[in-house]
C-alpha cells in the first residue's frame, strides 16, 4: 500500500500537468473590442500645410547706402511707424545740400526778376500817360513834333526792356521750380534712408547687419501683419475634383495636441504647378488658401495637417479604420458574435482617415475586434473585456 501511494501521486501530477497545458492552449483568447455606433463622419482630401502670413511685407533698399542702425531684430513685436533700418548716403546728402544752394540762389533770381518786371511796368504806364499828354498839347500847338517823338520813343524802349526782363522773369521761374522739385524728389529719396514700419506685425527676416552696404533692390526686412494667418496646402490635382471654396477644413499639428482648429478654404490657385515629392516624383499640385483662427500656437512657417471636408454623414454607421481588413480589394471585420470570431464582408462609404463608415455587412451595436490585423480564426473563440 505504501508503495501504491507514490505512484498514485505521480499519476495525479501528471494529468492535472496535461490538464493545465489544454487550458492554456485552448483558453480564449482575450481581444480589444469595439461597438459600431452611429454618429457624424466626414469624407474628403488629407493634406500637409504650412502657416504664412496673410499680409507680409518685403521693403528692399532703393538706393545704395550703408547701414548705421538696426533698432530691430527677428521676431520682435512692431508698430506702424516704428524704425527699422537707419541708413546713410553721403553722395545723395552732398546733391541735396548742393542744390538747396542753387534752389535758393534761383529763388533770389526770380525776386529780382519780379521785382524789375513791376518796376517797367510802373514806368512804362507813366511813359504812356506822358505821351498821350504830349499827344494832346502837340495838337493844340503848345508842343514841337521832337517832344512828342522823344516821348513816343521811351515808351517804345520800356515795353522792350519789360518784354525782355518778363522773358528773364519766366526762365528764372521756371529754373527756379525746376531746382524745387529736385530737391523735393531728393528729399523723397533721403526720407527713403529711414525706413519705418508700414504695419503693426512683427519682423519675419533682417537679413542685413550694421554698416553693411546696401544696393538698390537688397532685401532689407520682411514683416508680417499681427494675428493674419493663413495655411497654403499644395493638393495633387487629381485629388482636387470635390474641392470647393468655403468648404470646412480640419487643421491638426504635434504642437496643438489632441485638439483641432477649423478653417475653411479661401482661394484655390487656377494653375497647377510641379512639385517633386519626397520618393522623386513629379507631380502636378494645386496651392490652396486656408484661414486660420487666430491662435498663439502656430506661428509662420509652422508645418500643419489639413484635412478638407468634400462630404458629410451625420447618422452613419462607423468603425474605427483598424478594425477594416483590405485584402485583395475586399474588406472584413472580425465580428464577435456568442464569444467566437466571425468574418464578415462589409462595404465601406467615406472615411476621415480616423474613423470609416460602413455601408452594408454590420448593424448598429454589432461588435467588431477593434484590430483587424490580429492573427485571428474563423470560429475562434476569443473573450472580450468591457466594450466601451
Amino acid at each position: 500500500m505504501k508503495k501504491k501511494l507514490p505512484r498514485f501521486c505521480a499519476a495525479a501530477v501528471t494529468v492535472l500537468a496535461i490538464a493545465f497545458s489544454f487550458y492554456l492552449f485552448f483558453r480564449p483568447r482575450e481581444v480589444p473590442a469595439v461597438r459600431a455606433i452611429r454618429g457624424e463622419i466626414s469624407g474628403g482630401v488629407e493634406e500637409d500645410g504650412y502657416v504664412q502670413p496673410i499680409d507680409d511685407r518685403n521693403l528692399y533698399a532703393t538706393q545704395t547706402a550703408r547701414i548705421v542702425e538696426l533698432p530691430v531684430e527677428a521676431g520682435d513685436a512692431i508698430v506702424r511707424g516704428q524704425t527699422l533700418v537707419r541708413m546713410t548716403n553721403p553722395d545723395l546728402d552732398a546733391l541735396l545740400a548742393e542744390t538747396r544752394a542753387y534752389w535758393g540762389q534761383a529763388e533770389k533770381s526770380e525776386t529780382a526778376h519780379d521785382a524789375a518786371v513791376g518796376s517797367l511796368r510802373l514806368l512804362l504806364a507813366d511813359a504812356r500817360r506822358n505821351l498821350e499828354r504830349y499827344r494832346r498839347l502837340f495838337k493844340a500847338g503848345g508842343l514841337a513834333r521832337t517832344e512828342v517823338e522823344e516821348a513816343q520813343l521811351k515808351v517804345e524802349r520800356y515795353e522792350k526792356e519789360l518784354a525782355k526782363t518778363q522773358a528773364e522773369l519766366a526762365s528764372a521761374s521756371a529754373f527756379q521750380k525746376g531746382l524745387r522739385e529736385q530737391v523735393k524728389k531728393l528729399e523723397k529719396k533721403a526720407a527713403e534712408l529711414l525706413l519705418e514700419s508700414p504695419i503693426d506685425g512683427y519682423v519675419l527676416n533682417l537679413p542685413v547687419e550694421k554698416d553693411q552696404v546696401v544696393t538698390t533692390g537688397d532685401l532689407l526686412v520682411g514683416l508680417a501683419a499681427r494675428d493674419d494667418m493663413e495655411i497654403r496646402s499644395d493638393i495633387l490635382s487629381d485629388a482636387l475634383g470635390g474641392v470647393e471654396i468655403g468648404q470646412r477644413v480640419r487643421i491638426t499639428a504635434p504642437i496643438l495636441g489632441e485638439g483641432a482648429i477649423e478653417g475653411r478654404i479661401r482661394k484655390i490657385y487656377p494653375l497647377a504647378e510641379e512639385k517633386i515629392s519626397p520618393l522623386g516624383v513629379a507631380q502636378r499640385r494645386v496651392p490652396v488658401l486656408v484661414t486660420l483662427p487666430v491662435t498663439k500656437l502656430l506661428r509662420p512657417g509652422y508645418e500643419v495637417r489639413v484635412f478638407v471636408e468634400t462630404s458629410r454623414r451625420e447618422k452613419a454607421l462607423i468603425l474605427p479604420v483598424e478594425s477594416i481588413r483590405t485584402e485583395d480589394g475586399a474588406r472584413t471585420v472580425f465580428r464577435i458574435e456568442r464569444g467566437k470570431i466571425l468574418a464578415v464582408p462589409v462595404r465601406t462609404g467615406i472615411t476621415d482617415r480616423r474613423m470609416v463608415e460602413i455601408v452594408e455587412g454590420l448593424e448598429e451595436g454589432d461588435v467588431v475586434v477593434r484590430d483587424a490585423s490580429l492573427d485571428l480564426r474563423e470560429g475562434e473563440r476569443v473573450r472580450v473585456p468591457e466594450v466601451p
